[in-house]
């Protein structure tokens, strides 16, 4: 019997990590004939963490990283002694859900005898210590066609890196209309309702999107997500009340009913910005949307141009203008067969290339050459 491929998959932890779910979704469709996955997170807790121990997944607590690392001698002498307690363990391969630029993990992970693969989620890239992770690298997997392109070049950090997109569950994501939504936030059943899920913080530029729909009349916001920058919310909710909007535009927090608001709701939109570098990964919130059959409107940055399409998935705007945006939900409301035929291209597109299948296959198929494996 052939010896299995023994995986070390780490995340931070299971509580503020938001890619813990991406990762068991991965870890739960791997090929159990093949593959031996195991977990390390350096904090216990969270639903998820209870949901990985009730499925049976093996699961470390140990730190994987040195921390508050202080030069490259010291870095390297404390990453050697980490390695000491992951080497017994004999991981053929080190999955990273770290998305930090921290490369003391990719140092642990060789030193204990490991490939090291991390997934490069956001457009960070200015940083020396981004290089360093990438060059500790066997396997980079890039989020969109961007980062693969022109943080990733050739001849040779593009050798190393894979291009994987993220996947959705195409079956809690499904089109299933609902009245329920604006009932439940008394939004007048006339009103066109737009629903944009992202945390609230100044790169993804809610502020563009209530500038857009401050003149439209019968038009609501429901904003859901976690409110990360506590000034940007106050300076948000200022501009709502300037503006004479509190009826209109409320504001959710972290929910967990994501499908039924979104269902709920007559478009999408993700207006995140690009000032600083700040771009998208792979949007999960926009795949989530474009697999209900919402029509939807992103800006035009990196990740969001790989799913969105003008006139054939969606519509794009130029990020932070309001009047572009606004005319694309104009565009939407005043014509309800195209907006329509937006919903439903989009939801096949997520079902032939965005499934969370898809994106198990493409890490197993990576995982399967880095072993060679036929």
């Amino acid at each position: 019997m052939k010896k299995k491929v023994r995986i070390l998959f780490t995340i931070p932890n299971f509580i503020t990590a938001g890619s813990g779910m991406e990762m068991l979704n991965i870890i739960e469709r791997l090929e159990t004939n093949i593959f031996e996955p195991v977990i390390c997170v350096q904090q216990e807790g969270g639903a998820l963490f209870e949901y990985a121990k009730n499925r049976g997944l093996e699961i470390i607590v140990h730190p994987f990283s040195v921390e508050n690392p202080t030069g490259l001698f010291n870095t390297i002498k404390q990453a050697k002694l980490l390695a000491t307690y992951f080497k017994p363990f004999q991981f053929d391969i080190w999955q990273s859900f770290n998305w930090s630029s921290d490369y003391s993990e990719a140092l642990v992970a060789r030193y204990a005898g490991s490939r090291y693969v991390y997934v490069k989620k956001n457009m960070n890239w200015g940083r020396k210590a981004w290089k360093i992770k990438s060059f500790l690298s066997k396997k980079i997997v890039a989020r969109n066609s961007t980062m693969f392109f022109t943080f990733f070049k050739p001849p040779y950090l593009n050798r190393k890196t894979v291009f994987i997109t993220g996947g959705v569950n195409t079956d809690k994501y499904s089109p299933a209309r609902n009245s329920v939504v604006k009932v439940r936030y008394n939004i007048p059943s006339h009103h066109y309702t737009i629903i944009c899920v992202a945390q609230i913080i100044k790169s993804k530029d809610q502020l563009t999107l209530i500038d857009a729909v401050k003149e439209l009349d019968n038009v609501s916001v429901l904003f859901v997500g976690a409110e990360r920058d506590e000034a940007y919310a106050t300076e948000l909710k200022n501009k709502v009340e300037e503006y004479r909007l509190t009826d209109r535009i409320h504001f959710l927090g972290a929910v967990s009913n994501i499908s039924e608001l979104l269902n709920g709701c007559d478009a999408f939109v993700l207006p995140t910005t690009n000032t600083d570098g700040h771009e998208e990964g792979c949007p999960v919130a926009l795949l989530e949307a474009m697999s209900v059959g919402l029509p939807c409107i992103a800006s035009n940055v990196a990740g969001n141009r790989d799913l969105i399409v003008t006139n054939k998935t969606g519509l794009l705007f130029k990020p932070g203008n309001s009047e572009e945006l606004k005319a694309c939900i104009e565009k939407y409301r005043n014509d309800d067969v195209f907006a329509k035929q937006m919903g439903e291209n989009a939801a096949q597109m997520v079902k032939t290339e965005h499934t969370l299948d898809i994106e198990a296959r493409a890490f197993s198929a990576m995982y399967k050459k880095m072993m060679g494996i036929k």
